[in-house]
């Protein structure tokens, strides 16, 4: 039952210490759940935020198809558009109905009705494609002169090709559909070139009802990478032209984007990182423009920048890989504008473990039949929620580290100071007894002033140990009171036995006397010996260490014990040949050695002598006095050096009788002398051996 309680006590003990931690635990999983839904509510907030700011960009752009096409201005780029089905070069302008609203008009004048002409442009595997409309009331389509084409309707066309030089060409619609081109100088004359150099261009010519137009196509490879081009129409029945660029003698950059959209998008971009327009065959109209952001002074960063770096990193990745997509949203930009181009809001989020993740919204634009004439396509960096998320990480991170070292430095200093006091407590506990086992003090001083559970257990332990000390004085008083109140009545009982003597006694009756006066000499001699051992320690304190020679003093001493045991006891003395010095009071060993002959004498077996041998440690000297007999019970052998401890079964011849003071008056003066009493049985099984260990003097 006791190890079954244990049991349960230390279970218990564990499931508190587990639960501490796991309360520890929770704090730092709590901060992330509140992280994670900090972050969906604030993916929420900007995911609406962000719709409605596209359908607000959407809405700005409403029926206007015109600021899907380029407002030329002089210098300005042409548009040009990525053809999504392959053109024919006939002269037709079939192919170019879907691309009407991005035609560019000269000259730029609103209703001019006279003498102009327009321009579209595409690109589509590799090659430019090129529509002319010319509006000519009077076209003139007969041949003449090929060397000089002023008094001849013809279309004017140059461009900076792969190296850097200008190439002209002159088209001259003829009957039938026919262009014929012609490489010219600077000086527009035929007459200045290689004659069997083709121009890398090709073009036919179809009637209209306003003049007639010139379908044309370059090769990509021909143009340099800005794709710069002009275009000039010349009327020979007036001798008078029309240039795209007017007046400049520049070049138009080929563009896929809307001037008048791009305005727009500026004026918008302010709050967010990126705004696209596109048409509905998924061109580029127009879009933001990133701001370069200024190079910051490259500068010295210490090991410690480099890992915190390091662990923002780190943090940045567990952030998106915990709480990335939630799987429902779409992936790609293209599908993103499909689901714009059937009239749908739509929206996604990218994501990348380095970071720059982008929320988009793909947005419709509508004209007012409803159809989509174009779609928004706006991106906002996640990049500051998720830097919130990572500060917010942070801060829980190290406040939670803060608080659980917080936690664990009150718990530590806490159980530090229960240990120290009871450390404390056990010292003194400790040490109110001494190497005899009495108690040297009557009660305990320290923790018994406090309140707690501690003072309360060191007033419990200085109740007991008063008790104990009272009763330990007790004890040693007994004897000296035992033999103060007995002598009395047995000196009352010795004189009354002498007074009976006195008379004339039949024999029966001497003999009942002689036996009253051995039991009064037993009675005597125990209250000597009790009265001996009790006042044996009082009385070492008064005795003083002095040198002496031990081998000396036991040939001297095993000299008259040999003597005075008489002719059945043989006692021998096995010593050295040097001086055995130690610090001792010689008549305290003579007592000590006396208990342990008459031990020998009672215990060895007749006929054989009791040896007193003298050996040498390294630094002790021990007397061992070795008599053949019964073997004793070495795990008893502790056992009697206490007080009142004996094996004897029966009286020593004599009738003495025997209480078990003998052996521990000589552990006692053995202590005295600081050394200690020993007892053990002898190699051969044949007998005993009680030794007595005193420190060697280096006098």
């Amino acid at each position: 039952m006791v190890e079954l309680r244990r049991r349960k006590r230390s279970f218990k003990f564990s499931l508190q210490v587990l639960s501490l931690f796991v309360v520890m635990g929770a704090v730092p999983w709590l901060g992330y759940q509140f992280i994670s839904e900090a972050k969906q509510f604030l993916d929420s907030g900007q995911l609406i935020s962000q719709e409605q700011f596209g359908r607000s960009v959407a809405n700005t752009f409403y029926n206007k198809k015109k600021s899907l096409s380029l407002s030329l201005a002089a210098g300005a780029p042409l548009p040009k558009t990525y053809l999504a089905t392959p053109i024919t070069v006939d002269g037709s302008q079939q192919d170019w109905q879907d691309q009407s609203y991005r035609m560019a008009s000269f000259p730029q004048r609103q209703f001019y009705n006279g003498f102009g002409f327009s321009v579209a442009i595409g690109e589509r595997n590799g090659s430019l494609y090129g529509l002319i409309d010319v509006r000519d009331i009077d076209p003139d389509f007969d041949t003449g002169v090929m060397n000089d084409f002023d008094s001849r309707d013809h279309v004017r066309l140059e461009w900076v090709n792969q190296r850097g030089d200008i190439e002209r060409v002159v088209l001259v619609p003829q009957q039938g559909g026919f262009v014929a081109i012609f490489r010219v100088g600077a000086n527009w004359r035929r007459d200045t070139m290689d004659r069997f150099q083709a121009a890398p261009i090709s073009a036919v010519m179809m009637p209209t009802l306003e003049g007639y137009a010139v379908e044309i196509e370059i090769a990509k490879a021909s143009l340099s990478q800005k794709q710069q081009l002009r275009f000039s129409v010349y009327n020979g029945t007036t001798k008078s032209g029309i240039s795209s660029m007017g007046s400049s003698k520049g070049f138009h950059s080929l563009n896929t984007s809307s001037s008048a959209a791009n305005r727009l998008l500026e004026q918008l971009a302010k709050s967010v990182s990126y705004i696209a327009l596109y048409d509905v065959n998924f061109q580029l109209r127009a879009q933001t423009q990133n701001k370069p952001r200024p190079y910051a002074k490259l500068l010295e960063t210490t090991v410690w920048d480099d890992i915190v770096g390091l662990l923002d990193e780190a943090m940045i990745v567990l952030l998106q890989l915990s709480m990335g997509n939630n799987g429902d949203e779409l992936e790609t930009q293209e599908e993103l504008l499909l689901f714009a181009q059937r009239g749908e809001l739509a929206q996604a989020r990218w994501s990348s473990l380095g970071g720059g993740g982008f929320l988009a919204t793909a947005a419709p634009v509508l004209s007012d039949d409803g159809s989509v004439i174009g779609i928004v396509l706006v991106k906002q960096s996640t990049d500051q929620i998720l830097k919130l998320q990572l500060k917010s990480l942070q801060n829980i991170v190290l406040f939670s580290v803060a608080g659980i070292l917080l936690i664990f430095s009150i718990i530590f200093f806490l159980f530090w100071r229960l240990a120290y006091r009871v450390r404390k407590l056990r010292i003194e506990t400790a040490n109110m007894v001494n190497d005899e086992g009495r108690l040297v003090v009557s009660r305990i001083v320290g923790q018994v002033d406090r309140d707690d559970s501690i003072g309360d257990l060191a007033r419990s332990f200085s109740d007991v140990v008063t008790k104990l000390h009272e009763q330990q004085s007790f004890m040693s008083t007994m004897p000296r009171t035992l033999s103060h109140e007995i002598k009395n009545p047995l000196n009352a009982i010795s004189t009354s036995l002498e007074n009976i003597s006195d008379y004339p006694l039949d024999e029966e009756i001497e003999g009942y006397i002689d036996i009253a006066k051995r039991g009064l000499h037993k009675i005597e001699s125990i209250l000597s010996k009790l009265s001996s051992a009790a006042n044996l320690e009082q009385a070492l304190t008064n005795d003083e260490l002095e040198p002496l020679d031990v081998n000396h003093f036991l040939t001297l001493y095993c000299q008259h014990q040999h003597q005075m045991a008489g002719p059945d006891v043989v006692i021998e003395y096995v010593g050295t040949k040097k001086a055995a010095v130690v610090m001792a009071v010689d008549y305290r060993l003579e007592q000590a050695l006396d208990k342990l002959l008459d031990n020998a004498k009672d215990f060895h077996r007749q006929g054989t002598p009791i040896i007193v041998r003298l050996t040498a440690d390294k630094f002790d000297w021990f007397i061992d006095v070795e008599n053949q007999g019964e073997p004793i019970n070495l795990d008893d052998a502790d056992q009697l050096f206490q007080s009142m401890v004996t094996s004897r079964t029966q009286a020593s011849a004599g009738g003495v009788g025997h209480f078990g003071l003998g052996l521990y008056v000589v552990q006692t003066i053995a202590q005295f002398h600081k050394g200690a009493a020993q007892v053990a049985n002898l190699p051969d099984g044949l007998g005993v051996r009680f030794s007595i260990r005193l420190p060697a003097s280096l006098i």
